[in-house]
């Protein structure tokens, strides 16, 4: 029996290992191209509007992908999908370096886009069973993909310092996934599914019926928002204070520092009180929610380069620090027999925000900068109804 227990112990761990290496390399995908734009105008020929253009084809990918591997999650053996995931993500990272025309990278790049939606829809719901309902291993994602986009700069001004091909940046994500490939061959499939059994692994049917009720709806619609808060405010927060407040270049660019330093210790402080459930998760939501509030406040508010970088970290903090996941958890916990289904569609409608938000805000940045910060506070404002509704409504519902 002890080996027993040891034996899935180690599975467990290399499932976490496999998630989490991914994620980390999703955080090198989600910036890779940006970081790597004018070496990628030289290869394509095409113009740096041209080149950023490529990135929307990860939503695009997103956005097909979400709701049809969410379902998928719910009746296919997650090994699969995850390695589904990782080969994708593998054909991206090869052959993206290697293309010579837009159309080419734009097809290469949609497949980074179906990797994270697979890679989304088998991670959260099995993590979320493996630490029996906590949301702490789901935050750590956060932190993973925070600590991809932390390396990567680092490699890529080594590769430049040397005089070395940028394309190798590329390729060592693509050794990242060919050695998790390897720790995958390993694992039991059973692994991915720690509180049922083998036959609801292969059943083709998810147990109980779907109904659509009050939180799974609020939820998505959290989804949508607590993503258009986040994608929002790193958008334009830069160039607000630089334009609209007339701060410098470098303290406006400084300003997104403290909110990846606020992000980071967010996530940590999270995944600490989920983890030793210190705290109930809906009230954790209410707080951060309310923190979002704050530091948007002391934000518009502010005048000066102090007070700006105080109200960026307490937002990064309470709005970046690993509340998506936290919301997703408490979705799965409305439905658990459908957890994948329910990855699928909260990510959906993230994704819709991620596509379109840039193109709302920006029909207006022109001449009404000043108004997109502001509208920043009614959608914040929004989140904090949604976790207040979710919390009394909960409590009368077990009543």
């Amino acid at each position: 029996m002890k080996y027993t227990d040891r034996r899935v112990g180690i599975n467990s761990l290399k499932v976490r290992l496999a998630i989490y290496l991914t994620y980390i390399v999703q955080g090198f995908a989600l910036i890779i191209l940006a970081q790597t734009v004018q070496q990628l105008s030289g290869l394509w020929h095409a113009s740096i509007a041209g080149t950023t253009a490529v990135v929307s084809a990860i939503g695009i990918g997103k956005l097909i992908a979400y709701p049809i591997l969410g379902e998928l999650s719910d009746h296919v053996d997650r090994k699969k999908l995850l390695i589904l995931a990782m080969f994708m993500y593998l054909i991206f990272f090869t052959i993206l370096p290697l293309t010579t025309t837009l159309f080419l990278a734009v097809i290469v790049t949609t497949l980074a886009g179906l990797a994270n939606a697979a890679l989304d829809s088998v991670a959260y719901p099995s993590l979320l069973e493996m630490n029996n309902g906590k949301s702490s291993g789901n935050v750590l994602i956060k932190a993973m993909i925070s600590l991809g986009e932390g390396i990567l700069p680092i490699i890529l001004v080594a590769l430049i310092d040397r005089h070395i091909w940028f394309g190798w940046l590329f390729w060592v994500a693509a050794g990242i996934l060919i050695i998790n490939l390897l720790i995958m061959t390993s694992i039991n499939p059973e692994s991915f599914y720690p509180i049922k059994t083998r036959k609801s692994i292969v059943d083709t049917k998810s147990e109980g019926t779907w109904n659509w009720n009050i939180t799974k709806i609020l939820f998505m619609i959290y989804g949508f928002s607590a993503m258009w808060v986040m994608i929002h405010f790193t958008q334009w927060v830069t160039r607000y204070f630089h334009v609209v407040q007339s701060f410098s270049t470098v303290s406006s660019h400084v300003l997104m520092s403290f909110y990846s330093i606020g992000s980071l210790i967010g996530v940590g402080t999270l995944f600490l009180l989920t983890n030793r459930g210190w705290f109930n998760e809906k009230i954790l939501l209410i707080m951060t929610a309310l923190g979002t509030v704050f530091g948007l406040i002391i934000v518009v508010l502010s005048r000066e380069p102090v007070s700006a970088s105080i109200g960026c970290f307490i937002f990064g903090f309470s709005a970046a620090g690993g509340t998506l996941q936290l919301g997703l958890s408490q979705l799965i916990a409305s439905d658990p027999n459908f957890a994948g289904r329910l990855t699928g569609l909260y990510f959906f409608f993230g994704s819709i925000a991620f596509f379109i938000m840039p193109i709302v805000t920006g029909i207006f940045a022109a001449q009404h900068l000043q108004g997109i910060m502001l509208s920043l506070l009614v959608v914040a404002g929004l989140n904090l109804f949604i976790v207040v509704f979710n919390f009394y409504y909960s409590r009368r519902r077990l009543s």
